[in-house]
């Protein structure tokens, strides 16, 4: 949603934090990244529930797959709550069709705000590799790509602390830039290199 949103509308986001996501599916990735954490019997069941979407293979998906998204277990009473609000229709409409055409590859390069990308080593679904594709994408000068080991998905469930340390300090940039002068109004219609202000973002690829 956010990546749709600031490469269809440049000029509206004064910054942008792309958590945990992916500029198309992979399935390569993902398919390789379930055996490494799951072995080959999770590689299969995401194969399957990836072809062919159902109630079926969800169950099956969500028995053996969903736990390996996070390293830290998830809290049982918090599922408990969640699956009676759960759209699992919806889940099933979106894995079937728009899971496997998004690509926002080519459109990225019209992002025209600093961005944080921040992925999991450890993430199953959206792989890390995923997230070094988002930086290669966007303007060199904007971006700060940051990866947490040890982490799955999103990176904020297994290192809470790190995630929000990395985002008040990229909160902080912005207003080192914005207190240096840089206006963002005066970015609007402008190349990327434009936002050259906001000097303590560009081109960061960094682990925790």
């Amino acid at each position: 949603m956010a990546q749709a949103y600031a490469t269809r509308h440049p000029d509206h986001p004064g910054a942008l934090i792309l958590c945990s996501t992916a500029p198309r599916h992979r399935e390569d990735r993902v398919l390789d990244m379930f055996e490494r954490l799951g072995g080959r019997e999770a590689r299969d069941v995401a194969g399957a529930y990836f072809r062919d979407t159902s109630t079926e293979t969800m169950a099956e998906y969500a028995r053996l797959c969903l736990p390996l998204y996070t390293r830290r277990p998830e809290d049982p009473d918090a599922m408990t709550r969640a699956l009676p609000n759960a759209n699992f229709d919806l889940t099933v409409t979106f894995f079937r069709d728009e899971f496997h055409r998004f690509d926002f590859r080519d459109a990225l390069a019209r992002i025209r705000c600093p961005t944080l990308v921040v992925a999991g080593e450890d993430d199953p679904i959206t792989p890390a590799a995923d997230s070094e594709d988002i930086a290669a994408a966007l303007p060199a000068e904007l971006v700060r790509l940051v990866r947490f080991p040890g982490c799955g998905h999103p990176v904020y469930h297994d290192h809470e602390e790190g995630f929000f340390r990395v985002v008040r300090e990229f909160l902080g940039s912005l207003r080192e830039g914005a207190a240096s002068g840089v206006d963002r109004a005066g970015q609007r219609g402008s190349s990327a290199a434009g936002c050259t202000g906001h000097g303590p973002v560009r081109g960061r690829h960094e682990k925790t």
